[in-house]
C-alpha cells in the first residue's frame, strides 16, 4: 500500500527558497525538476555546470520531514556544498574518509538525532554496514544522486560504486528519487533511468545556454603562436581571478605554466601526478587570487566553486563536448562576462587520438573516438557554437537559436560576423540539393563519412551501392562533398541524429528546401581564424542588472570588508557573498534588514551574520556622499 505524499503549496516553496538560499525567484528549467521531486516522481535532471542543478535537491531537501541523502562523487564536491549550506543555516554534513572519528561520530549522532536536513555521501560508503545499520534507522524521505552519468559503463567518467546505488534503493525505498547531470546525452539518459532503477522518469533538460560566456575558437599555426597568443590572453584578461588553462597532457600542463612564468606571470600547473602538497598550494593560491593563471588537465575542477573567472582557455582539443562543455563552465559562473577560448592547432586531434586508443578496451576506445570527431567537426564547422552545444545535449533551446536567424549573441562566429550568410546558387545549390536527397533516400542510417562515399560512388567495403543515389556526386571530389555535409549541418538543413552514434538525418528546414519553399541559406566564412584581431575584442554578454548603477567607491568598501571577512574565516570570498550581490547591494542601497532581504543572495542568516556591517558601509557611504546634495551645493 502507498502512503499518501506530502504536499507543499507554492507559499511554502517560495518561503523556504528565499529563507533558506536568498533567492526570490528559481532560474529557468529549476522549478520543473523540484515539482517532479516534490510529486514524488522520479526525475532525471540534465543541467550544466553552474546551472542551478544542486538547489533542485537541496530545497526539497529542506521542505521534507526527515534526512535526505545526496550521493556524491567527490569529497571535495561535497565539503564545498555543506559549508554553503551551514552559512544559509541549513543543518548540512557529509561523511567522508578523511573525517576523523570523532568528526565521524560528530556526525552520526546528528543523523540518529534527526537534526539533519542532507547528508553527503559518496557511493562507496553504500557497502558499509555500519552506514546501512544507521542509515535503517533514520527516516530517508529522498535520495539525489549526483554527477549521475558516472554510473554509465561505457560513459567518459563511470565509476564502479554507482553500479551499487540500485540495490541500495532497492533496500531503502525512498519515496522520492531523482539524478542529476550535466554530461548526459539523450541516449544515455534512458541508460541512466534504468541503472538507477527509474520507473518512466520525468526527463528535464535546460539551462545549456549562457548569454554571459562568450565562446571562442582560433586555430594556431603552431604551438609558438599558441603560446604567444595565450601570454596576450593572460595579460589582457579582465578581473582579478587567475585564468584557468586546460591542457591535454600533463607534461603540455607543466611546460605551459613553465612558459608563462617564464614571461613574469604568477602561473602553476596541475595534474593528477602532482605531488599532494603542490596541488594543495596551487588550488589554495587560485581561490584566493594569488596566480595569473593555473594551467591544468581535467584533473582539476569537480568541487572547485569559483564563481568569478572571466578567462578560460583550452590550450589544446578536449576529448569531447561533454569534457569541454564541464570545462567552460567554470568560467562566469556569477552570471557576468566570461569568455572561453578554444586555441587549437592541427596536430591536437593526433595527440587526443592516440589517448583514445590507449583505453584497454575497444568499445571504450570507439566511444571515445566517436565522442571525440563530434567535437573535431564542431570545431572546424561555420555555424552558431552555442546552438552546436546545445545540439548536441538536446537542450529544446538549439531549435529556438535556429529559429531565431540572427544568431546567439554570445559566440564568436556571431558576434564578430564569422557567421555571414550566402545563398548557395548554381553548381553548388545543385551538389547541395543532391545531398539533401540522398540524406532523405538513406533516411539517416549512416554517418558523413559513408553518406560521402555513397554520393561519390565509393565501391570501397562497407559502402552500399544499392541507393539510387550512388554516385550522384561521383565528378565531386570527396573533400567537397564533405564540406557540402558540414556547410548543410552548421545552417540547419541536416542534423546529427544521435549522439554516441551520430548518423546525418534531415531536418525539417531540408525538407522545405528539397520542395523548392526555402532558399539554401548557408554561412559563407572560413571555419576558424588564427588568432585574428577580433578575438581581442571584448562583446557578448550583458552584466549583471546592477552593475551599471553599482557605487564604485562603496563597492570597493564592500569588496575590501569582503576580502578581511574571508581571509578571517579561511575562507574563499565568494562564500562570504558573491560579486553579483555586493553589485547590488552598492547599487540598491538597502537601508535596514527588511530591505536586506530583498537583495539577491542575501538570507535570514546572511542578515544575521553580516547584515550590521553591511548597512554600516551603505550608510557610510551615503554621509560621504552628501556634500553633492541640494541642500549644502548652495553654500
Amino acid at each position: 500500500m502507498t502512503s499518501t505524499l506530502p504536499t507543499f503549496g507554492r507559499a511554502q516553496v517560495f518561503d523556504a527558497l528565499q529563507r533558506g538560499f536568498g533567492h526570490q525567484d528559481f532560474r529557468p528549467g529549476q522549478a520543473d525538476v523540484v515539482r517532479s521531486v516534490l510529486q514524488g516522481r522520479h526525475s532525471i535532471a540534465v543541467m550544466p555546470t553552474g546551472g542551478g542543478k544542486s538547489l533542485c535537491y537541496q530545497l526539497p531537501a529542506v521542505l521534507f520531514e526527515g534526512t535526505s541523502l545526496v550521493i556524491s562523487p567527490l569529497i571535495a564536491l561535497m565539503r564545498d556544498q555543506v559549508l554553503a549550506l551551514r552559512g544559509r543555516g541549513i543543518a548540512a554534513a557529509s561523511l567522508d574518509s578523511t573525517q576523523s572519528m570523532e568528526e565521524r561520530r560528530a556526525v552520526e549522532d546528528a543523523l540518529a538525532a534527526g537534526e539533519l536536513n542532507l547528508l553527503y555521501v559518496s557511493p562507496e560508503r553504500l557497502d558499509s554496514e555500519r552506514f546501512q545499520d544507521l542509515i535503517a534507522q533514520v527516516q530517508v524521505p529522498f535520495v539525489a544522486v549526483d554527477e549521475a552519468h558516472c554510473v554509465l559503463r561505457w560513459g567518459h567518467e563511470f565509476r564502479d560504486a554507482y553500479l551499487r546505488i540500485r540495490p541500495f534503493l532497492e533496500r531503502l525505498q525512498p519515496r522520492h528519487l531523482a539524478a542529476f547531470t550535466a554530461t548526459a546525452t539523450p541516449e544515455l539518459r534512458d541508460e541512466l533511468g534504468e541503472a538507477l532503477g527509474m520507473e518512466g522518469p520525468d526527463v528535464w533538460v535546460h539551462g545549456f545556454f549562457r548569454d554571459n560566456l562568450r565562446l571562442d575558437i582560433e586555430r594556431a599555426a603552431n604551438d609558438d603562436a599558441r603560446l604567444t597568443r595565450l601570454l596576450e590572453l593572460v595579460r589582457g584578461r579582465e578581473g582579478d581571478a587567475p585564468a584557468l588553462i586546460y591542457a591535454a597532457t600533463r607534461a603540455a600542463a607543466e611546460e605551459t605554466a613553465a612558459f608563462l612564468r617564464g614571461h613574469g606571470l604568477r602561473a602553476a600547473h596541475y595534474h593528477g601526478g602532482t605531488e599532494s602538497g603542490a596541488r594543495s598550494e596551487a588550488q589554495d593560491d587560485f581561490l584566493a587570487d594569488r596566480l595569473d593563471a593555473l594551467v591544468a588537465t581535467n584533473a582539476f575542477g569537480m568541487g572547485i566553486d569559483k564563481p568569478d573567472l572571466r578567462l578560460l582557455v583550452h590550450v589544446s582539443l578536449p576529448a569531447s563536448f561533454e569534457d569541454y562543455y564541464q570545462e567552460i563552465g567554470r568560467a562566469g559562473r556569477d552570471g557576468l562576462p566570461s569568455r572561453a577560448l578554444l586555441l587549437w592547432s592541427g596536430r591536437d586531434y593526433r595527440t587526443r587520438s592516440f589517448l583514445a586508443e590507449q583505453q584497454e578496451e575497444a568499445r571504450s576506445t570507439e566511444a571515445a573516438l566517436r565522442r571525440l570527431n563530434r567535437l573535431y567537426d564542431a570545431v572546424r564547422g561555420r555555424g552558431c557554437l552555442w546552438r552546436t552545444v546545445l545540439a548536441y545535449f538536446g537542450d529544446p533551446m538549439a531549435q529556438e537559436l535556429g529559429n531565431q536567424g540572427e544568431g546567439c549573441g554570445a559566440c564568436a562566429r556571431c558576434l564578430d560576423g564569422d557567421s555571414d550568410l550566402i545563398t548557395l546558387e548554381g553548381d553548388a545549390r545543385a551538389t547541395a540539393l543532391a545531398v539533401l536527397d540522398g540524406v532523405r533516400e538513406l533516411d539517416g542510417r549512416y554517418g558523413r563519412k559513408k553518406l560521402a562515399g555513397v554520393l561519390g560512388g565509393s565501391r570501397a567495403q562497407g559502402v552500399p551501392t544499392w541507393p539510387q543515389c550512388h554516385g550522384a556526386l561521383s565528378r565531386s571530389r570527396q573533400t567537397v562533398i564533405e564540406d557540402m555535409l558540414q556547410t548543410l549541418l552548421d545552417a540547419g538543413f541536416l542534423q546529427i541524429v544521435g549522439s554516441e552514434y551520430p548518423l546525418v538525418g534531415l531536418t525539417a528546414e531540408g525538407e522545405e528546401a528539397l520542395r523548392g519553399e526555402t532558399e539554401l541559406v548557408v554561412y559563407g566564412a572560413p571555419p576558424v581564424a588564427a588568432a585574428r584581431a577580433a578575438g581581442k575584442r571584448r562583446g557578448g554578454a550583458p552584466a549583471s542588472e546592477y552593475a551599471a548603477d553599482a557605487d564604485p567607491d562603496l563597492l570597493a568598501e564592500l569588496k575590501a570588508w569582503r576580502s578581511a571577512q574571508a581571509q578571517e574565516k579561511g575562507v574563499p570570498a565568494y562564500v562570504i557573498f558573491p560579486d553579483k550581490t555586493l553589485e547590488a547591494v552598492a547599487a540598491l542601497r538597502p537601508p535596514d534588514d527588511e530591505s536586506l532581504l530583498e537583495v539577491p543572495g542575501v538570507g535570514p542568516k546572511k542578515v544575521e551574520q553580516y547584515g550590521a556591517a553591511l548597512l554600516s558601509l551603505v550608510e557610510a557611504a551615503g554621509d560621504h556622499d552628501e556634500p553633492s546634495g541640494s541642500e549644502s551645493s548652495s553654500a
